[in-house]
């Protein structure tokens, strides 16, 4: 009688520890490199970005916060009203909305004619949907909104 090969399972042992090994050098990686690179979530200062949400790089609160943007189709323009909390207009600023066709991001710039009224030519011809942001900047003070446009 012939004794059984134990070439097979000396190899497998040896697969078996390579993958374990692999396994532990990876999550080693992991471990390293989240603790030396971090994240804004795992940053000590978390809560405390949280709080200052609203406020400006230099410090100063947002009031683009409280602004209040409103779209609508004017003939073949695009018409985009900017107000503050009470209703007055929101003028000298600067406004774009940005659209996407696949992997494409198109900018349109508009044109203020009024105080807080700026206007641009329609971007789409024909018929259907165009999703956006409306994104208006005025020094620090920043407003976005999201819009959907049916034609």
């Amino acid at each position: 009688m012939q004794k059984p090969s134990t070439k097979f399972p000396c190899r497998w042992r040896l697969a078996i520890v390579l993958m374990f090994a692999t396994f532990l050098l990876g999550m080693g990686t992991t471990v390293f490199i989240s603790i030396e690179r971090g994240s804004s979530v795992t940053d000590p200062d978390y809560y405390q970005h949280g709080l200052d949400y609203a406020k400006s790089k230099t410090g100063a609160y947002n009031a683009g916060m409280d602004w209040v943007m409103s779209a609508s189709l004017a003939g073949r323009d695009l018409q985009v009203r900017v107000q503050d909390e009470k209703g007055t207009p929101v003028g000298g600023g600067k406004l774009l909305f940005q659209t996407r066709h696949g992997n494409e991001k198109e900018v349109l710039p508009l044109s203020e004619t009024a105080p807080g009224v700026f206007v641009a030519p329609w971007p789409v011809t024909g018929q259907g949907e165009l999703r956006g942001e409306l994104l208006f900047t005025k020094g620090e003070s920043v407003a976005s909104q999201k819009v959907v446009f049916f034609n």
